[in-house]
């Protein structure tokens, strides 16, 4: 071996030592909290490969939201960067429909999410990304979502629609934000702060809370912290459609809440730790969001052909007296 050889595999061998010492604490931090989730893993049969994404004018799914009118299908997004339509796919990944958002603009869309009001089915989009932490206000993009049910054809369905629009900011300061969803018993707007494993700041990702409004509002809105998230990375988040469960996630696990009774979703993120659910390896997996009963996870990852998951949840869901017995 030369001396030139010699040269290059040293230098190789310090910049790997340099890079596993720069981000060990990051590393330990997955290890840990990915333990943790398999600890809990009871049923591999749980997971279910859908389908794949191999839709070249989605390389970047970062938010996904249950449709309402096309049984097994999602609504997803591209994030910054991109164009400024959302996307309806089947579960094994076939693009049903196209909608052009108007004339809004994509600056971060990080998020997405889906809720009913009024007997009226919306789609809300997060224009909340913010890595540098300097934005002066965030934009939540809202339309009404299109029924294309019935038009449905080989080819995919083009719709347009200009959504509502509405500037908010948070009551401390800039946050980076990748995860959005809708609490429709509270009627209130969630996010999630996204901190990096790597990053210097010591207080906890914060939960944050906006009012839902379905018309363009006054003044801008503010988002008002109520509680903390002891997990980093947050990349999405979502309710269930009955209204127990609350999933977040980032790029290793998700996090389950669970509300009983008549508590409120902020007695329960305050006084209840989530349970760790196990989410299969993506590439860089950012969306995630409920089927229709409430029973499972869909999931999807950046970059074009990867798969679309099912995540079953009942392994961890409370125990009722009869099943403990």
């Amino acid at each position: 071996m030369s001396s030139k050889s010699i040269s290059m595999w040293t230098l190789i061998a310090i910049a790997i030592c340099i890079g596993v010492c720069f981000h060990w604490p990051a590393l330990f931090s997955i290890a840990q909290e990915s333990d943790k989730a398999k600890a809990t893993t009871e049923d591999d049969s749980a997971l279910v490969a859908l389908g794949t994404n191999s839709n070249r004018e989605i390389p970047e799914s970062s938010g996904l939201a249950r449709s309402k009118f096309v049984e097994d299908a999602i609504w997803t997004l591209n994030d910054s960067g991109n164009g400024n339509q959302l996307y309806l796919l089947k579960h094994d990944g076939k693009m049903l429909a196209k909608l052009k958002l108007g004339t809004a603009k994509n600056l971060d869309w990080e998020a997405m999410t889906r809720f009913e009001m009024d007997d009226r089915s919306y789609l809300m989009v997060g224009d909340v990304g913010d890595n540098a932490k300097n934005r002066k206000s965030c934009q939540l993009l809202l339309v009404p979502e299109p029924d294309v049910s019935k038009e449905l054809g080989d080819k995919p369905i083009e719709k347009s629609s200009q959504p509502i629009e509405f500037n908010f900011t948070y009551e401390d300061k800039a946050k980076n934000c990748e995860a959005i969803a809708v609490d429709t018993i509270g009627n209130q707007i969630w996010l999630v702060e996204k901190v990096y494993y790597n990053a210097r700041q010591k207080e906890p990702p914060g939960i944050y809370v906006l009012p839902l409004p379905v018309k363009k509002p006054d003044a801008p809105l503010v988002a008002k912290r109520i509680g903390d998230f002891p997990i980093r990375n947050v990349t999405g988040m979502d309710f269930s459609p009955d209204g127990k469960y609350l999933i977040i996630r980032n790029y290793i696990n998700a996090h389950l809440y669970t509300r009983t009774g008549d508590q409120t979703w902020q007695d329960v993120v305050k006084n209840t730790k989530p349970k760790a659910v196990v989410l299969p390896l993506q590439r860089q997996g950012e969306a995630v969001c409920f089927s229709a009963d409430s029973k499972s996870l869909i999931i999807t990852s950046e970059l074009v052909r990867q798969m679309i998951w099912q995540v079953g949840l009942e392994q961890y869901f409370p125990k009722t007296e009869t099943e403990e017995k």
